[in-house]
């Protein structure tokens, strides 16, 4: 009798350790708010949509507070009119924009991808410089740098599940809004200035 009960203890014991151990070996599983926090870094490059006359060399920074709630930083280096350089006696000594906008926003998940909507708002400054030749050789030139408010909508994509990751971006400007006409035809100006990024992307968390 007092071998079957020993028998019986030491059973129990076993059972009780195995299913311990068992126990701390399964990790936890993260919920699906935990694995959407993560911080991205996503370089690129990219046009704008007047005919691809501009070149862009551009930066997302993005924190994924949240499942839905993101944060992002957007860093750009336009050489705009890259192809029309002379035109009538006009020499485009450089003509470029430093932008540089903070924005917030919401994000969907699928099981591949990432789509994320933003309201951004940042400043500009332009800066070019042309020179016009006339017919007795004589040049003159003309400087300008300006500084102008940024905002507008952007819509990024991305695609992949691992670190690296490619990425897609597409910005449209609200700013300069028309207050004349507010005709289709008056947002021409904005229209030209949409951008579309393509890059790469890295998750650092």
């Amino acid at each position: 009798m007092k071998h079957r009960q020993l028998i019986l203890i030491i059973a129990a014991v076993l059972v009780y350790s195995q299913g311990f151990t068992q126990k701390k070996a399964v990790p936890a599983v993260k919920p699906a708010s935990a694995k959407s926090q993560q911080l991205t870094i996503e370089p690129g490059i990219g046009i704008h949509a007047n005919f691809g006359t501009d070149f862009l060399l551009s930066g997302l920074v993005q924190w994924n507070l949240r499942k839905q709630l993101s944060l992002a930083s957007h860093s750009s280096f336009n050489i705009n009119n890259l192809f029309q350089r002379n035109f009538n006696g006009i020499t485009t000594e450089y003509n470029y924009s430093i932008n540089q906008k903070f924005g917030v926003g919401t994000s969907f998940y699928s099981k591949r991808s990432s789509h994320s909507f933003l309201l951004m708002a940042g400043i500009k400054f332009t800066s070019f410089k042309e020179t016009l030749t006339n017919h007795e050789d004589q040049k003159v030139s003309k400087e300008i740098n300006s500084v102008s408010p940024d905002y507008g909508l952007m819509y990024s994509l991305k695609l992949g599940t691992n670190k690296y990751f490619f990425s897609f971006r597409a910005y449209v400007p609200i700013y300069p809004w028309p207050t004349k006409d507010l005709s289709f035809n008056s947002l021409d100006g904005n229209m030209n200035n949409i951008a579309l990024e393509f890059g790469i992307g890295i998750r650092i968390k």
